[in-house]
């Protein structure tokens, strides 16, 4: 989105379906309430009303950690079905001023946001599960394998640990991303990386999603989880959603 000061994608050209997840809380110059207005009522419209070819984002949702010491607690997820909008002249344009933001914005400079670009490598999904929209709950398990490890990391997603989680009370549906892009301040000296593979895992309202206790491990889980260079796991409940009712992840 157009700022100077943080990078945007300038990669080949993309395809297919993916997202656009971005972490955020705001800074001390900007009340809680009065962002959360302004996210809802200004930004995210703004995103869904940029439509190159009259194709854009979708639906967008928000939510928050269950976890109040999370660095950036708030969560906002949008369905993009072509990835190629990142690079359209229509989402650069998306306005960041507002009379709503502190000095009229940009927003960066009153909220800390963490914005990636996913493509979308797998959907697991239960053919007896009627789905519509988004779950209520989502687990989002953030992860950097280990170097020489990608191989069997994508197996033990897709011979093992997909099938665990489906049988959690609740479960849904999960989906798997892969990073594209990391929106960075050109001027961070310290910037954040972030992990290479996402999956996003989706649970009914109210589910109590519990991560599975040590000893229930499989040697397989074991192996891929204590040679991992980073993980980042987060559990977050629904506040609001706009956009296409039946969109989904």
């Amino acid at each position: 989105m157009a700022n100077p000061n943080r990078t945007a994608y300038s990669g080949p050209p993309l395809s297919g379906p993916g997202i656009i997840l971005a972490n955020s809380i705001p800074r001390q110059n900007f009340a809680e309430d009065v962002y959360n207005q302004w996210y809802q009522e200004v930004h995210v419209p703004d995103v869904l009303s940029a439509k190159p070819g009259g194709k854009g984002v979708i639906a967008a949702w928000r939510f928050k950690s269950q976890d109040s010491t999370r660095h950036r607690p708030y969560l906002a997820l949008y369905s993009v079905p072509n990835m190629a909008f990142i690079q359209s002249r229509e989402f650069r344009q998306v306005n960041q001023y507002s009379q709503m933001l502190p000095e009229g914005g940009p927003s960066q400079k009153s909220v800390d946001f963490d914005t990636r670009f996913y493509q979308r490598v797998q959907i697991f999904e239960k053919p007896e599960k009627e789905l519509v929209g988004i779950g209520r709950v989502l687990k989002c398990t953030a992860i950097q394998p280990a170097p020489g490890t990608e191989e069997n990391f994508n197996r033990w997603y897709d011979e093992e640990h997909l099938e665990q989680v489906s049988q959690m009370s609740g479960w849904r549906k999960s989906t798997r991303y892969e990073l594209i892009f990391k929106v960075q301040s050109r001027d961070d000296p310290r910037p954040e990386e972030a992990p290479k593979y996402l999956a996003i895992h989706e649970f009914e309202e109210g589910t109590n999603v519990q991560r599975m206790l040590r000893e229930e491990w499989t040697e397989r889980t074991k192996e891929m989880v204590e040679s991992a260079l980073e993980i980042d796991e987060g559990t977050f409940d629904y506040l609001w959603g706009m956009g296409a009712d039946n969109a989904g992840l």
